[in-house]
């Protein structure tokens, strides 16, 4: 989960194309009072020496008088990027206490994974309550979640829902994402087509690679009366470059085949190799298939083995791969075998 604070906001990121998840923060810096050293003035030899400035009692807990570290409502961000949580509880407890918004949403943050304090879904229901009454979006689709979810709170779709939509009318992404897709699938909420396509958009053009994919899929389905390739291959290609690995496999396919795109089996393949490396299942079946049958490049059996190898490991079954394997000699499979095995290392 990265944080990062955004005018007393913090910014959930959620992931899967269904699932109703996600959250972020951002930060600053933390301002440090430096004191300054009493400088002292020569007096004339005829007057008394200054008199010592007034101390305030010590105490206990700071026995020395240290003064204490002047802070802004960014301290709590800087000190939980660090990885300091207990500091962050502290400092966010304080600023929520004044009615900082984004520090009662990152209260809740840290009550709902358990960082610096024990994990208690309520208490962090209850932050994100009041956050998200001080209008605080990121707290209004995180309180949102825990709605879907019964966690802390009672389950209850239609109040999660609400806060979605309270979340995605001030831009919350996340919210935004969700709330299309369930226009779409008609779930909870009557299917409109064009609600879903606005919203999913919006979120798309915030950089969610989640809405970018199923945007790009939305323009290649049945849902419209007719494929609009330029749009699906536009948002393929953003999904695939934030990182979806779903959108690099199907934004190779559609470069493999030329749907959308220029042709271009270099390229198509190097996206579809990127996703297989990174344990794609579909990606790494397919990949099998190009390298076995030499498709735009040199066949390369050894590797498509490993690759099928790899992809039946987790699920994927294929009777032509099975074929093309037991053709193989002893010695190709071997290798193969020790490839799949080096690459499941990792």
């Amino acid at each position: 989960m990265t944080i990062a604070r955004q005018s007393s906001a913090i910014t959930c990121r959620t992931g899967g194309l269904s699932a109703l998840f996600c959250a972020t923060l951002i930060s600053s810096s933390l301002l440090l009072a430096s004191p300054l050293a009493a400088q002292s003035k020569k007096k004339p030899a005829d007057t008394l020496p200054d008199l010592p400035t007034a101390v305030a009692p010590t105490t206990s807990a700071n026995p020395f008088s240290v003064p204490e570290e002047e802070t802004t409502p960014d301290a709590p961000y800087d000190a939980f990027q660090r990885g300091q949580y207990l500091t962050a509880f502290s400092l966010a407890t304080k600023w929520a206490g004044k009615g900082d918004a984004a520090s009662q949403t990152l209260l809740g943050e840290l009550y709902k994974a358990g960082l610096g304090v024990p994990q208690d879904f309520k208490e962090a229901a209850s932050w994100y309550a009041l956050a998200a009454k001080n209008g605080d979006k990121e707290a209004q689709f995180s309180l949102g979640l825990l709605h879907t979810k019964g966690q802390g709170v009672k389950k209850d779709l239609k109040k999660a829902i609400a806060l979605f939509e309270d979340a995605a009318k001030q831009g919350q992404k996340n919210a935004q994402f969700n709330l299309g897709f369930l226009y779409l699938q008609g779930q909870y909420k009557r299917q409109d087509l064009t609600k879903a396509t606005d919203l999913l958009t919006k979120a798309a053009e915030a950089g969610l690679p989640e809405a970018q994919y199923t945007l790009a899929t939305l323009y290649l389905s049945d849902y419209l009366p007719v494929p609009n390739y330029d749009q699906a291959s536009y948002w393929m290609r953003k999904a695939a470059e934030n990182g979806f690995l779903d959108a690099q496999l199907e934004y190779g396919l559609m470069l493999f085949l030329g749907k959308g795109v220029e042709k271009d089996l270099d390229t198509g393949r190097a996206w579809i190799a990127q996703a297989a490396n990174a344990g794609q299942t579909i990606a790494q079946n397919r990949l099998a298939r190009i390298l076995a049958k030499g498709v735009g490049t040199k066949p390369d059996p050894i590797a498509a083995a490993k690759w099928y190898l790899l992809s039946r490991k987790a699920g994927k079954k294929d009777d032509w791969l099975r074929s093309f394997y037991q053709t193989l000699s002893d010695e190709q499979k071997a290798k193969a075998q020790s490839l799949a095995q080096a690459a499941s290392l990792w």
